[in-house]
């Protein structure tokens, strides 16, 4: 894994420690194993997004992001193939692959038919606990943004799983589009939209 890469993936791994969605896929796992797992996870999906997307880290690797083009989202098989997602069910576990692959095919696949055919989706956004409130987000998502306009997109998508955060992207010029309770998961997950 290049540096950038590396980087980003320990950003996001750390960032999402303790992400609802992520408690649930990884429940009853310690700490510790929680984070070696996410960083497995993360690095996987940085890879994906490094050949498909793009992967932005802020340069004092305080923050980092990843997004997709909609014509790459959501992810096929043949993607995970070649970026080795496919390989995610053995470092991690058939059972947290299941319960994020149950979670996201509902709440990424609602995204994925409402989303208008030139839409560009953040797959994450992380910030190092020691570091969130200090405008990394919007500066990350600036970023994206002006890729995904320079691609051609004219539309932004997200989700989140923590109502916090709802609040952070309505400040940054997202609406709140649906708000769904996840049936495999039981946790709410709210998309969310911007105009660029």
């Amino acid at each position: 894994m290049n540096l950038p890469n590396k980087t980003a993936t320990d950003i996001i791994a750390r960032a999402f420690q303790n992400y609802p969605l992520m408690a649930y896929a990884f429940s009853g796992k310690p700490e510790q194993q929680r984070a070696a797992l996410l960083t497995k996870l993360h690095g996987k999906c940085v890879a994906a997004a490094s050949i498909y997307g793009g992967v932005i880290t802020t340069r004092d690797s305080q923050g980092a992001l990843i997004w997709l083009p909609g014509k790459h989202f959501p992810v096929t098989l043949s993607m995970e193939i070649r970026s080795g997602m496919a390989l995610i069910p053995v470092q991690i576990g058939i059972i947290p692959t299941l319960r994020l692959m149950r979670h996201d095919g509902e709440s990424e696949g609602w995204i994925a038919k409402n989303a208008g055919v030139n839409m560009g989706y953040i797959w994450c956004v992380g910030v190092l606990p020691g570091s969130q409130g200090k405008g990394y987000s919007r500066l990350l998502i600036d970023q994206s943004i002006e890729q995904m306009r320079r691609l051609g997109l004219t539309e932004c998508w997200l989700k989140t799983e923590d109502a916090k955060n709802v609040t952070i992207y309505q400040k940054l010029g997202f609406s709140l589009i649906n708000e769904m309770v996840v049936k495999s998961s039981g946790i709410t997950s709210w998309a969310m939209k911007k105009e660029i």
